[in-house]
C-alpha cells in the first residue's frame, strides 16, 4: 500500500469510487438523450423573413450531387398556393421516373414537406429532382417556387 494524505491507496480510491461512477452515469444519460433526439431538424426553422410574405419551394434533402437509390427521400419547406406542391424526378433524358405531390404551406405561412420517390434505373445516371408550385394562374401571375437538385440516381442492388 501506498500512504496518500495519510491514508493507504486502496482507501482513497475506494472513496472515490462512487463519486466516479455518479459522473459517469450522469454522463451516459446525458449522451443517451442527446442520441435519443436524434429527429431531422424543421426545414422551416428559420424561414427567412422576405421568404415568409413569399411563395417559394425549398429542398433541403437531397443535396445536389448527392448519389440516391430508391426510395428517395425528399425533404424540404415550402409556402405555396392552397399548400400544393408537385414533384418530378427526370432521368437525364427528360423521360419522367416519378412523380406525385405534397402539401407544405400555404396562405397561412411556411411549413415542411416531405415524400419518398420510387424509380427504377438499369445503371446510375444523372437525374433531376423537380419540386414546383404548380402554376394556378396560367402564366398571368408572378412564376411560383421552383427548386431543380442534379442527382446521380443509382440502380437498385439486386
Amino acid at each position: 500500500m501506498i500512504p496518500v494524505s495519510g491514508r493507504s491507496y486502496t482507501e482513497d480510491t475506494q472513496m472515490m469510487h462512487p463519486f466516479y461512477a455518479i459522473c459517469c452515469i450522469a454522463w451516459l444519460l446525458v449522451a443517451s438523450m442527446a442520441c435519443a433526439d436524434s429527429a431531422p431538424p424543421d426545414p422551416c426553422d428559420p424561414v427567412d423573413p422576405v421568404l415568409a410574405q413569399s411563395s417559394f419551394v425549398v429542398v433541403v434533402n437531397p443535396t445536389a450531387g448527392q448519389r440516391a437509390s430508391s426510395p428517395l427521400h425528399v425533404r424540404g419547406c415550402s409556402r405555396t398556393f392552397e399548400s400544393n406542391v408537385v414533384w418530378e424526378l427526370r432521368a437525364r433524358d427528360g423521360r419522367i421516373l416519378a412523380s406525385g405531390y405534397t402539401s407544405g404551406g400555404g396562405v397561412s405561412g411556411a411549413a415542411a414537406f416531405s415524400f419518398s420517390a420510387a424509380f427504377t434505373v438499369s445503371a446510375a445516371e444523372v437525374g433531376h429532382l423537380w419540386v414546383f408550385e404548380p402554376d394556378a394562374s396560367d402564366g398571368e401571375g408572378f412564376p411560383g417556387g421552383r427548386t431543380v437538385i442534379p442527382l446521380v440516381l443509382l440502380p437498385s442492388p439486386e
